[in-house]
């Protein structure tokens, strides 16, 4: 369950980490910003919660 929970949390923020690349790129910084600090949130958080052992 952790494997398939790791893998989708992985897939999430990589499509986050996209859409901030495409927001930086269309001179949105602020928004960019935004957006790559929750995918950031979206890779680090689960390790305090779901992948508590």
């Amino acid at each position: 369950m952790e494997i398939l929970s790791g893998c989708l949390l992985l897939i999430i923020s990589l499509y986050t980490a996209g859409f901030g690349i495409t927001t930086w790129k269309e001179k949105n910084k602020i928004g960019a910003l935004a957006i790559l600090s929750l995918a950031a949130v979206i890779l680090v958080l689960p390790f305090f919660t779901i992948f508590k052992s």
